[in-house]
């Protein structure tokens, strides 16, 4: 297997190297605390009892937080739809097709 064996090497040693130079970052768990506002206790019944939740449990995007908190307070009917409910994010409204890891960054 010469050339074969060569080729394999190379790639190898190559790949051993990029992953010197550039290596890959783990996507951080971020611990979220979900919590309704006071002005809404009236409206949405339940608690988010097991906070915080782990970004890696609930998944990579903002709208895959909004459908964990509907899930959680049994609030099925808003899982598909993405104008039933407003995430607010330290006094903002958050897009749900934002990363988990961006808004937790940058907000």
């Amino acid at each position: 297997g010469g050339v074969a064996a060569d080729a394999r090497a190379l790639t190898f040693l190559l790949g051993q190297l990029c992953g010197l130079v550039c290596p890959e970052r783990a996507e951080p768990d971020y611990a979220l605390q979900l919590n309704k506002a006071p002005t809404q206790e009236e409206f949405i019944r339940g608690a988010m009892a097991k906070n915080p939740y782990t970004s890696r449990a609930i998944g990579p995007l903002m709208r895959d937080v909004k459908n964990r908190i509907c899930r959680d307070l049994d609030m099925l009917g808003l899982i598909e739809d993405d104008n039933g409910m407003e995430l607010l994010v330290a006094g903002s409204i958050i897009k749900l097709d934002l990363p988990v890891a961006a808004v937790y960054e940058q907000v």
